[in-house]
Order: C-alpha cells, then structure tokens, then sequence
C-alpha cells in the first residue's frame, strides 16, 4: 500500500514537473492538452490565462484565437467561436482549420470569414526620421481596434537596448535618443500586452543620420584700393603739351610768313631800303621757321604720346623705340596691352 501511494505520488509529481516544463516551453501546451483530453471548460480557463498573462508573439496571440475558436465551437458557443475566428482572420488572413473538423468548428470559421470578407485585416506601418530620430507609426487598418499599445525597443550605435512604450492612436510619433546609428523593433500590442504585429523583427529598422556638413570658414575680404596713375603716365597732360606747342608752332609759322611777305616787299622796295634791313628780315624769318618746325614736331611726339598713355593701362606691357629713317624717324610702340 505505501509502494502504491508512492507511486502515486511520483506520477502526479511527474505530471506536474511535466506541466512546468511545457509551460515554460510552450504557454499554450496546457491548452491544447486540455482539448486532446476533451476538458474545453479546462481548455476555456487556459486560454483566458494566457490570455490575460500577456506577452505572446504574434504567431502565439494568433494560435491562441484559433484555439479559442475551437473551444467555444466545442462548447456550443458560436457566437464567441466566430468572433475568436475573427480576431485570427484579422491577425492572419490566411490562416485555416487543421482538417477533419467538425461542422460544429467549421460553421463559425466560415462566418468568421465571410464577416470579414470587406474588411481589409490589420495593417501597421512604420515611418522613421533622423532629426530629431523618431519612428512614426501609422494604424493603417485596425477593423476589430486591437491595437492599443506600442513597445520600441532599440540601440543606439551598437549600445545596450532601451525600451519606449506608448499609447498608440492612429498615428504616434515615438521619439527616439540622438545618435548616428539607431537600430530598432516595434512591437504593436494588444490590451492585455500581446503582441499583433512586430516590425524590424528579422531586420531591424534603421535610422541613419548624415554627419552634419563641414561649413568651411568664410574667406576673408581683401580690401583692394585703387592706387591713382602718376602724372606721368596719363595722356591729358601730354595732349595738353601737344596743344600749346601746336598753338606756338602754328604763331611761328604765321609770323614767318608775315616776314616773308615783309622781306619780298621790301625787295620791290629795295631804293628806299638799305641792305641791313633786308638781312634783318631774313634772319628773323629763318628763326621763325625754326621755331615753327620744332614747335611742330615737338607737338606730333606730344601728341603721339598721349596716345600711347590712352591705351595703356596698369600692369601692361608696352615697349617704344625709335628707329631712324631716311630724311627723319619713327617711333614704334609695341607690347602687351
């Protein structure tokens, strides 16, 4: 008898090791041991633990309304077994039965599915931005409005994980930690912390800031003065010599010609005048012509001058030189202009 009760003892003590350990691995074993064991009012209690207890992912929230459906089905309530099939329909719009079902399970999956026949399921999306980092998350389709929170949880440049979680309305801004590289995940949650939908899962979602741009520092302003030309490197003055020389060269020619108009009439004259006056005439008449002539080709060089001053500028390169030619000269004037 006390072997018996020993063994008794050992079984349950295995059975509820075992329990232990398929929970830990699997927190919908007790589940669907209870529905392999026919017991859905056991079943039914499960599924609101696990339920309740949160932190599915969301392959577990969806097997847990499937299972759910099962058990309502089973026990007779349709309305629950259609409105758990609805809620998987929303979460998985591909999922089916396992086959060989009874029509008892099948009929309320099929209103489930033609319930949600013009309803789209539910979609999440996920927007980042740099500056300042922050992931914008959009409810784009929420038919049954499961969605209630939002857990983040990311890394800044390789660092230790941090976690943001907020309440979701149909579009949330969740700022985020400053940093050039932000790694992230986004769990959408239902009220009692199950997961819906995650984003960045088997790829994180990443957020890159460009280092700001290198602002090289202004030029600095030279101030240039205008430094004015000497005197004698401008052309009015040399057209203003050439002028005045003009002007006395062009009075000496008049005069020498007036002493030549006085020389030829003394000359008609000449009974009445003596030879000391006509040599007086023509000496003045020579010098007057000199004049006139120096005069004149000093005005032509002034005047070439102030044409080469004209042209030239600052900082050119002008070359003049004078070459002999028969009966006079030239002057040439080359260079860079």
């Amino acid at each position: 008898m006390f072997r018996g009760a020993a063994l008794a003892l050992a079984v349950i003590a295995g059975e509820i090791l075992f329990g232990r350990v398929a929970w830990a691995d699997d927190r919908l074993a007790q589940v669907r041991a209870a529905i392999d064991a026919s017991d859905y009012l056991a079943a039914r209690s499960a599924v609101v633990a696990v339920r309740d207890a949160g932190g599915c992912t969301p392959e577990e929230t969806a097997a847990l309304y499937l299972l759910s459906g099962r058990v309502e089905a089973a026990l007779g309530d349709h309305q629950a077994a259609t409105d758990a099939f609805v809620h998987l329909l929303a979460l998985s719009p591909r999922a089916s039965l396992p086959p060989g079902m009874s029509p008892k399970i099948t009929g309320p999956f099929d209103a489930a599915v033609a319930s949600l026949a013009l309803e789209r399921p539910l979609e999440v999306r996920a927007e980042t931005w740099a500056a300042p980092p922050a992931i914008l998350l959009e409810v784009v389709s929420d038919p049954l409005h499961m969605v209630a929170r939002a857990r983040v949880v990311y890394a800044v440049e390789g660092g230790p994980e941090q976690t943001e979680e907020v309440a979701v309305a149909e579009r949330t801004e969740i700022p985020l930690r400053a940093g050039m590289r932000i790694a992230a995940r986004v769990a959408v949650l239902d009220d009692h912390g199950n997961q819906l939908v995650e984003l960045g899962g088997e790829a994180p979602i990443v957020i890159a800031v460009s280092p700001p741009p290198v602002i090289a520092p202004p030029a600095p302003v030279v101030h240039v003065r205008a430094v004015a030309r000497p005197i004698y490197v401008r052309w009015w003055p040399y057209a203003a010599a050439s002028v005045v020389l003009g002007g006395t060269a062009g009075y000496f020619a008049w005069s020498a010609y007036q002493t030549a108009s006085d020389l030829q009439q003394l000359n008609r004259e000449s009974t009445l005048h003596s030879w000391r006056e006509a040599d007086e005439l023509r000496d003045r008449g020579k010098r007057e012509t000199l004049l006139a002539n120096i005069g004149f080709v000093a005005a032509g060089a002034f005047a070439i001058t102030a044409g080469v001053m004209a042209v030239i500028r600052p900082g050119s390169e002008t070359r003049i030189a004078a070459a002999p030619l028969p009966g006079g000269g030239a002057l040439a004037v080359g260079g860079r202009f």
